[in-house]
C-alpha cells in the first residue's frame, strides 16, 4: 500500500522544487521510479560485484557523455534566446525563466545519445585494457555484460520517458506563458526586421526594425466583417501600452487607409492622415503562446484519449490525426532509444575489433547525428500536407534500423 501512497515518501517532498508539476504528475514520476527501482531489485544473478562494478563504469560514462550533449544543446538553447529575445532587451528574470522551463526538452534529447556514447566508451576501454578477457578468464561469459547494459538503458529510457511524457508538455505551457508575459512588456519582442506576422484578425508585414521604429509597416487588418482594411505607412513607432488587454501601440505617422467591401470589390474607401495609433490587442495574440490544446502539451495519457475521440469522429482530418499520432509514438520512441542504443553499443563492442575510448566517442557521435538526421526527418515529412506517411512508422523507424544493425552484428559474431 505504501508503494502507492508516494506523498508520504521522502521523493513526494523533494519535487516540491517544481512548480510546474501538479500533485497527480509528482505520484506518477515517484510510482515509475519505484517500481523500476523494485524490479530491478528482484533480478537475481550471481556476479553481483561485476555486476555492479560494470554497472557504476556506464553509468560514469554516460554521466560524462550527458553533459557534454546537454552542454551544446543548453548553448544553443541560449544563442537562440540571445539572438530572439536577450538582443530586445527583455527582462533578464524572464529569460531566465525560460531557459529553466526549456530543460525537460535539452535532457529528454540529450539523454539517449550521452547512453549510446556513453556505453561505447565504457566498453571501449574494457576491450582497449582487456577486461573482457580478464571476466572470461574467470568464467564469466561475454553474454553478462547484456545484464548491467540493459539496466542502465532500462533506467536511462524510463528518466527519459517521464520527463517526455510529464515535464515536457508542463514545461511547454510554463515556457509559453513567460514568453507572452515578456510580449507584453517588451513590445518590439512580437516584431522582427523583413518579416510576416500572423495572429487571430490581421497580418503585419514590416520592413526595417531599428530603436523601436518601424519602417514600410503594412497591417492587413480583417476583424470587421465583411471588411478588409489595408493600413500603412513609412515610419511607425512602437509604445508599450499601460493597458494590459493592449500588448503594444503603434503609432503610424502619415498613414493611408483603404478600406475593401469583400462582398463588392468595387465598394472601397481610402483614408489619410498626420498620424494613428494601431492597438495589438493581448486577447489575439495570447492563444499562440498560452492554449495547451497542441500534441506537443500533452501527456501520453491525453493523448490517447484524445485520438480516440478523433478517430470516433467522421470529420476529423486524416493528417490532423496522423500528427497526434506521431506525437504519441514520439513520447515512446525516443525515451526507449535509449535501450535500442545501449544494445547496439554492446554489439559494436563484441564484433571482434578492438577499439578504444576516443573511437568509441567517434562512433558514439556519427551514430547519433545519423538518428537525429532520420528523426526529424521523418517528423517534417509527417507535417507536409502533400506526404502521406504514418507517423508511428517514422517515429520507430531509427529504432527499427538500429535494432536491425544490432542483430546483424550479432549474427556476424555469433558466425566467426
Amino acid at each position: 500500500m505504501h508503494l502507492f501512497n508516494p506523498e508520504h515518501t521522502v521523493f513526494f517532498k523533494y519535487f516540491h522544487f517544481l512548480p510546474l508539476l501538479t500533485v497527480t504528475e509528482k505520484r506518477r514520476i515517484i510510482l515509475l521510479l519505484k517500481i523500476t527501482v523494485r524490479i530491478m531489485g528482484k533480478i537475481q544473478f550471481k556476479n553481483k560485484i561485476i555486476f555492479m562494478y560494470i554497472f557504476k563504469e556506464l553509468l560514469l560514462y554516460f554521466a560524462v557523455s550527458f553533459l557534454f550533449f546537454f552542454f551544446i544543446f543548453f548553448v544553443n538553447q541560449i544563442l537562440l534566446m540571445a539572438e530572439e529575445i536577450l538582443s530586445k532587451k527583455a527582462p533578464v528574470k524572464d529569460v531566465l525563466l525560460l531557459l529553466f522551463y526549456s530543460l525537460p526538452f535539452i535532457i529528454a534529447t540529450t539523454a539517449p545519445y550521452a547512453a549510446l556514447v556513453g556505453t561505447l566508451m565504457c566498453l571501449g576501454r574494457f576491450s582497449a585494457d582487456y577486461e573482457f578477457i580478464s571476466m572470461n578468464a574467470l568464467g564469466i561469459s561475454s553474454s553478462f555484460i547484456l545484464i548491467p547494459v540493459c539496466a542502465v538503458g532500462l533506467l536511462i529510457s524510463v528518466g527519459s520517458f517521464i520527463t517526455n511524457d510529464i515535464l515536457i508538455p508542463s514545461g511547454t505551457i510554463k515556457f509559453n506563458e513567460v514568453l507572452y508575459n515578456i510580449a507584453s512588456s517588451t513590445p518590439a519582442l512580437e516584431l522582427e526586421s523583413y518579416s510576416i506576422k500572423r495572429n487571430e484578425n490581421s497580418v503585419v508585414v514590416t520592413g526595417l526594425i531599428k530603436d523601436k521604429t518601424v519602417h514600410n509597416l503594412l497591417i492587413i487588418d480583417s476583424s470587421q466583417k465583411d471588411v478588409k482594411r489595408y493600413l500603412s505607412a513609412a515610419k511607425t513607432n512602437v509604445e508599450k501600452s499601460n493597458d494590459t488587454a493592449i500588448i503594444m501601440q503603434l503609432e503610424m505617422l502619415n498613414p493611408r487607409l483603404l478600406n475593401l467591401d469583400a462582398n463588392d470589390a468595387s465598394k472601397f474607401d481610402t483614408v489619410y492622415g498626420e498620424s494613428i495609433i494601431y492597438n495589438v490587442l493581448a486577447k489575439d495574440v495570447a492563444p499562440k503562446f498560452i492554449s495547451s490544446g497542441g500534441p506537443d502539451k500533452m501527456t501520453s495519457r491525453d493523448l490517447i484519449k484524445d485520438i480516440r475521440e478523433k478517430r470516433s469522429n467522421p470529420d476529423t482530418d486524416e493528417r490532423y490525426l496522423n500528427i497526434y499520432v506521431m506525437e504519441l509514438h514520439r513520447k515512446f520512441a525516443v525515451p526507449f532509444g535509449a535501450l535500442f542504443f545501449v544494445l547496439l553499443a554492446v554489439a559494436i563492442s563484441r564484433s571482434g575489433k578492438t577499439y578504444d575510448q576516443s573511437i568509441g566517442f567517434i562512433v558514439g557521435l556519427l551514430i547519433s547525428v545519423a538518428y537525429w538526421a532520420f528523426l526529424i526527418g521523418g517528423q517534417m515529412l509527417c507535417l507536409e500536407a502533400d506526404v502521406n506517411i504514418n507517423g508511428a512508422f517514422v517515429m520507430w523507424f531509427p529504432n527499427i534500423l538500429l535494432a536491425a544493425v544490432t542483430v546483424i552484428l550479432t549474427i556476424r559474431r555469433a558466425f566467426k
